[in-house]
């Protein structure tokens, strides 16, 4: 039965594992753009990197895991190993309950110079030389009060944290119990806070079932929420989700039908919003990519409608990566596409790759970030669809100087 969208602020606990679904387009080659590098070398992380970030002084951070360890690890400008932090540029933390290939991780650098991290089902932060913060949860870390199937992080510029995702994995078996969104939000001490929802956390049943996989602060207090609901009635149907949320964690009735926006619709379960951002504009943007790993990327106006003046055309070999990673990387991670916004108003798709059959019919996978213009037709200084090359394609974000953060192993800088 279709269920209506309705916002329940409760406390969640026990931690389910992450949903693994494949993952946020056949035709002939297409010409390609060549990367172009900044001075930086590129970076090569000797663990598992899964994400990355970009501090304000120019330095690099990422996140990942080695063994039973969660790890961080700092790099200058140039692309050397940073002393200040940790001693040697890397820090190492106890992990959390390893959950596999499904584990979420996501990194952020908070107003300040702290780093906050989210590893599977734990919350953590550490000070700019690398240590916990003492002042954050429980020595640094936090686990208590979050969605049971935390899938995405942000930091708002008090210090508060945001923490989006499900009430359970959510799964395309009818017959498995139903997950709905849940929206934490953080005292900067780590303590659930109680001006949102009703003991920090909201929750949002949509459809059969539903989650998060995207989160996005806004100016106002609010947030934007991306996810993916699924229904059974005739099959397995899903929709991609855009929800904001006021202030104080109700539904703000001024966006989309009563606070939810629909996307776009799939024929099946297996797609993943996992990426959202809001233009100068105010305008919302959500990647990600749909049960046949087509990558693709929609606008909608502030008003939650979608935009009619947005041209992009999801190229059908255009796909995301496998496992997360460029083939070879270290290690199967989670597939996701990722999302920048470029100087002018255009934006660059992280995560995908070019798949194209070679003379014996073989795919061959040539990680590519695809580039866009203002209104979302491709950028065709870099071929007719926008592909520029890449080593790897696995993340994709903005510096602080306006240039790219591109991948995982390596990690490169990209001139906009």
């Amino acid at each position: 039965m279709k269920r209506r969208a309705t916002a329940k602020p409760m406390l969640l606990g026990a931690a389910l594992l992450l949903c693994s679904c494949s993952a946020l387009p056949p035709g002939g080659a297409l010409a390609l753009g060549t990367t172009q590098t900044t001075s930086q070398q590129a970076i090569r992380p000797s663990f598992a990197a899964r994400d990355t970030a970009a501090q304000a002084d120019g330095r690099t951070v990422v996140f990942g895991h080695r063994g039973a360890d969660y790890v961080m690890a700092r790099y200058l400008a140039g692309g050397q190993p940073d002393p200040s932090f940790g001693g040697s540029g890397e820090v190492r933390l106890p992990r959390t309950a390893p959950g596999g290939a499904a584990e979420i991780f996501r990194l952020t650098v908070q107003a300040g110079g702290g780093l906050l991290a989210l590893g599977g089902t734990t919350v953590l932060r550490v000070l700019p030389d690398g240590r916990p913060d003492p002042a954050f949860g429980q020595g640094g870390r936090v686990t208590a009060a979050l969605p049971a199937a935390p899938q995405a992080l942000a930091a708002l510029p008090d210090g508060r944290v945001l923490v989006a995702g499900g009430t359970r994995a959510l799964s395309p078996d009818p017959a498995a119990p139903a997950s709905a969104l849940v929206l934490t939000r953080l005292l900067p001490g780590g303590a659930p806070d109680p001006g949102f929802g009703v003991g920090g956390q909201v929750v949002t049943a949509l459809d059969a079932s539903a989650s998060a996989f995207s989160v996005w602060p806004l100016a106002d207090g609010g947030a934007l929420v991306g996810g993916t609901a699924l229904s059974f009635e005739g099959g397995t149907y899903s929709r991609w989700v855009v929800v904001r949320y006021t202030a104080g964690g109700a539904l703000d009735p001024a966006f989309g039908d009563g606070g939810v926006a629909t996307v776009r619709g799939d024929r099946f379960a297996a797609t993943r919003p996992s990426s959202l951002a809001v233009d100068a504009s105010g305008r919302v943007l959500s990647a990600g990519h749909l049960s046949s790993g087509v990558c693709t990327l929609d606008r909608l106006l502030p008003s939650g409608q979608r935009d009619p003046a947005w041209a992009y055309e999801a190229a059908s070999e255009l796909r995301v990566l496998p496992d997360g990673n460029a083939v070879g990387g270290a290690g199967a991670g989670t597939p996701d596409v990722s999302l920048a916004l470029l100087p002018g108003g255009g934006a660059a798709l992280g995560g995908c790759a070019q798949f194209t059959p070679d003379a014996s019919g073989q795919d061959q996978v040539q990680p590519v970030l695809a580039r866009l213009g203002p209104d979302g037709s491709p950028d065709l200084t870099l071929g007719s669809q926008g592909f520029q090359t890449v080593p790897d394609s696995a993340r994709a974000s903005t510096t602080p100087g306006g240039g790219l953060l591109v991948g995982l192993d390596p990690v490169s800088e990209i001139d906009p």
